[in-house]
């Protein structure tokens, strides 16, 4: 086999090499999209295709019982879904790299409470004031002991009654 250089390829050999890549590329079969062979997909791109789907995340051992009761019954989250764990004081969240993350739900306690309780059916920890019957009244609010009107302070603590004593 002799070897040329592409200084010394004539241009009729250049124009016929040319010309057969041409064929070649024009005769190589093009894709063509099929929505029926699109995997299920919430949002096909305008052409019909779907993008490519992240995978669903695998529930890891310590939270299958968590998914199962959350309706996730095979151990699978779809992308970008969520769920509660903790009593709903975390939120679980399948991410696109196949990884599920668990972040806090509830809001931080602020330092500065007195006291703190879960008043509220969401579990979630908070400033409150007991009462005598030892029942969590959530910071900030106000409610009637008898005939007196009380207030938990924004920081917790001790409720204040109208007569300005204790409960």
């Amino acid at each position: 086999m002799v070897q040329q250089d592409a200084s010394s390829m004539t241009p009729a050999g250049a124009l016929c090499l040319w010309l057969g890549c041409l064929l070649l590329w024009g005769a190589a079969p093009t894709p063509v999209c099929d929505p029926s062979t699109c995997s299920p997909c919430s949002e096909p791109t305008p052409g019909g295709c779907c993008p490519p789907c992240t995978p669903p995340c695998a529930c890891p051992p310590y939270l299958a019982d968590d998914c199962e009761i959350q309706g996730f019954t095979d151990n699978r989250v779809p992308a970008g879904l969520s769920f509660y764990i903790d009593f709903a004081r975390k939120l679980c969240t399948c991410q696109p790299s196949g990884d599920i993350t668990c972040t806090p739900h509830c809001p931080p306690v602020p330092p500065t409470c007195q006291a703190v309780g879960s008043p509220v059916a969401d579990g979630c920890p908070r400033c409150v004031c007991y009462d005598k019957e030892e029942v969590a009244v959530p910071a900030g609010t106000v409610v009637s002991r008898g005939a007196q009107l009380c207030t938990c302070p924004p920081e917790g603590g001790q409720l204040q009654c109208g007569d300005g004593g204790e409960v």
